[in-house]
């Protein structure tokens, strides 16, 4: 058995992995959802198998932009002066 499979991240992703598939395989064969957005009778049907993907589609490009605003922001925030030293300096290390 490769040693990968004994990883406990591998099987933790694994198990993740497996149910959503599970979430969205077995809510394929539910009716669609109707849902009334705008007046005069205009409706909007989608399966709830799409709704879960459309949300976990969101969800992760609304975390991948945090993330990445998150890194910008930190790393614009932290940066460090570097002073050079004067000429006049006694320190002995250059």
């Amino acid at each position: 058995m490769p040693a990968f499979l004994k990883n406990p991240k591998f099987i933790v992703s694994a198990i993740i992995v497996l149910w959503l598939l599970y979430i969205i395989y077995a809510n394929s064969r539910l009716a669609p959802v109707s849902f009334r957005m705008l007046p005069f009778g205009v409706q909007l049907s989608i399966n709830v198998s799409g709704l879960v993907v459309a949300c976990l589609a969101a969800g992760s490009l609304l975390t991948l932009a945090v993330q990445w605003l998150w890194r910008r922001w930190r790393a614009s925030s932290h940066d460090s002066v570097s002073v050079t030293p004067s000429g006049s300096s006694t320190s002995a290390v250059r």
